[in-house]
């Protein structure tokens, strides 16, 4: 890895809280690292104004743009998990845009930032408010440069990744 890189990797483990669920540890099944835990959470992404599936018509879409996927929750029947997504893998995250469960987000720098300043810079209204982590992400207090070093450490986790 780069120096960069390297910082990337220091600031995903410790500052960044990144590690939290995106662990470094070796998966029991798989052997490797995956970069998940596994879990189910619940970001405060906001409702994505580009959805298609606004623009599906009655039967299949009763609400409209007012329409909210519940993630986990509503596969349980279990309002505490309602907005609840599944931890990804970070393995060939650059081949994976867009970004969160609904996409929201286009690139890995604008969720990395997100991660970083969800409580201190204006965003729209979570998705689903109610069930929000507000423990490990929104005020990191990490700089541009720091977002920027943990990108660069999570474009090594793509295969046939190449320093330039």
């Amino acid at each position: 890895l780069s120096e960069q890189e390297m910082e990337g990797l220091d600031l995903f483990k410790e500052k960044g809280l990144c590690a939290e669920c995106h662990i470094l540890e070796n998966d029991e099944r798989a052997g490797r690292v995956l970069f998940t835990d596994h879990t189910y959470d619940n970001l405060g992404i906001p409702s994505n104004p580009d959805n298609p599936f606004f623009r599906v018509p009655a039967p299949y879409n009763t609400a409209g743009r007012d329409t909210m996927d519940l993630g986990l929750g509503a596969f349980l029947h279990d309002s505490t998990e309602f907005g609840k997504f599944r931890v990804p893998t970070l393995r060939n995250i650059t081949l994976t845009a867009p970004y969160g469960h609904n996409g929201y987000f286009k690139t890995l720098e604008e969720i990395v930032h997100f991660y970083n300043v969800r409580d201190v810079e204006e965003y729209p209204a979570p998705e689903y408010a109610e069930t929000v982590n507000r423990d490990e992400l929104g005020n990191l207090g990490l700089t541009p440069e720091e977002e920027a070093a943990i990108v660069l450490f999570m474009y090594t986790l793509t295969d046939g990744y190449q320093i330039d």
